[in-house]
């Protein structure tokens, strides 16, 4: 079965691996080794494809379904976001990886840029999963995380790795060291991790915005 690899080759057609590698910013023999197989191509990596080949089905590019030109280019004026598979919430976690990347959806560039004042390559678009949010967030809304957000604001709502499981949550820290997560549905209880469980807490980053599903 075709992978990646052979539909980064399709896309540049007569142009040298070399010469793409450039355009890309990487290394000539990193882009050998996309198209063997033999790694996967980060978001940044993706996104990049896209823009050098534009009309390119970002779906088509990521798993060879439907067709390779897209029939709903992006407009000028918006910008891409890879949505990954993982979902905030549901475990076990796993880290924000090229390979969980599932499609791509649009949002317009100037609000991007003037609204959450993010550069697009620190956000990651995840799903989320349960009713431990509600009402802020729904099973199914999308949430774009800034994952430059290692440091904890009090109250703010972070995607967060503890115990193979990936949740989003508000964090409180304490005085004593310790940190309350908590939910904003209130059937849940919160969870209080002393100071020393609280070091094991990895902080994948900030939800910036949230969009409801219809």
């Amino acid at each position: 079965m075709a992978g990646i690899g052979d539909r980064i080759r399709e896309l540049r057609e007569e142009m040298s691996p070399a010469d793409l590698a450039n355009k890309l910013g990487i290394h000539k023999n990193t882009m050998t080794n996309y198209e063997r197989g033999g790694s996967f191509p980060d978001a940044k990596i993706l996104l990049n494809l896209l823009e050098i080949f534009p009309g390119t089905n970002p779906t088509w590019l990521l798993t060879g379904e439907g067709s390779k030109n897209s029939s709903e280019p992006v407009q000028r004026g918006f910008v891409m976001f890879p949505r990954y598979e993982i979902e905030a919430g549901a475990g076990p976690g796993r880290t924000v990886q090229s390979e969980q990347v599932v499609d791509f959806v649009s949002f317009k560039e100037e609000w991007v840029q003037n609204f959450l004042r993010v550069p697009r390559k620190d956000l990651a678009l995840l799903s989320v999963k349960g009713d431990s949010m509600n009402p802020t967030l729904n099973d199914g809304d999308m949430i774009l995380v800034d994952l430059r957000s290692d440091r904890i604001d009090d109250s703010a709502i972070y995607v967060l790795e503890f115990d193979d499981a990936l949740l989003v949550k508000r964090i409180q820290r304490k005085l004593d060291g310790s940190i309350v997560i908590k939910g904003d549905n209130p059937h849940y209880e919160p969870e209080v991790l002393q100071k020393d469980r609280a070091e094991t807490l990895r902080i994948i980053g900030r939800v910036v915005w949230s969009g409801r599903r219809m």
